[in-house]
């Protein structure tokens, strides 16, 4: 997260997206619950605004939060353990987005920027999500999800880009108890991304993946002490 906000700080990007899972909701997820996390979920908001207030600070033009399949463990815990609440608390008022100035995409809605198509997942998961997504819209895309980076490219048939990506995630892989250490060790690519968008609507990306303590962003080391 260090080296994000010095990417942005450099950058000066028009555009800041979340891609969701910015929350976990641990506390009312199905998985079962280990006893060594006992983060309360008021706890876990206050944190989440706490992170959403140090983006705010940046004074970014245009701010997206896209929910995913974890914030949407809260609307699913409220619709079987409580629907009398149904409605009555969302994770927009929550985290306080519309009062911050976020504009709010729901879990299993989208957001074209440009040509792109951006959402937390189109229900694929795994290295290959982003270009069966693609496949199946028939546009290009860009999700989270998967906690994976790349990207795919190919023209359309009047030869313009169409470029989909995943960026990685932000989390700490130590974290993690319902999944095998070695699999989200591996697997699992810390970083975030980049989208360049032109006049003609196309979006070019960049993935910028986390090595230690350092990212390169166009052209330039950026690194942080521990």
């Amino acid at each position: 997260m260090k080296l994000l906000h010095k990417a942005i700080r450099k950058l000066r990007p028009d555009i800041l997206c979340v891609l969701g899972d910015f929350a976990d909701f641990y506390s009312v997820s199905a998985h079962d619950k280990s006893p060594d996390r006992r983060i309360g979920l008021a706890d876990e908001v206050a944190a989440v605004r706490s992170e959403l207030s140090r983006f705010e600070k940046l004074k970014i033009k245009r701010k997206i939060f896209i929910s995913g399949n974890h914030e949407n463990r809260l609307e699913r815990y409220i619709a079987s353990k409580a629907p009398e609440l149904f409605g009555f608390v969302s994770i927009s008022d929550l985290f306080e987005l519309e009062k911050n100035g976020w504009e709010y995409v729901p879990y299993k809605k989208h957001i074209m920027l440009g040509n792109l198509a951006v959402s937390h997942d189109y229900g694929s998961a795994g290295q290959t999500a982003h270009r069966t997504a693609a496949q199946r819209l028939g546009a290009p895309v860009v999700i989270g999800h998967t906690h994976r980076a790349g990207t795919v490219s190919r023209r359309s048939i009047d030869g313009g880009l169409l470029m989909s990506g995943m960026f990685g995630w932000l989390g700490d892989v130590s974290q993690i108890d319902y999944a095998h250490s070695a699999q989200v060790s591996t697997d699992w690519v810390s970083g975030f991304g980049i989208g360049y968008l032109l006049n003609c609507g196309t979006v070019v990306l960049a993935p910028i993946p986390v090595v230690g303590n350092r990212c390169i962003v166009e052209g330039e080391l950026l690194e942080i002490s521990k």
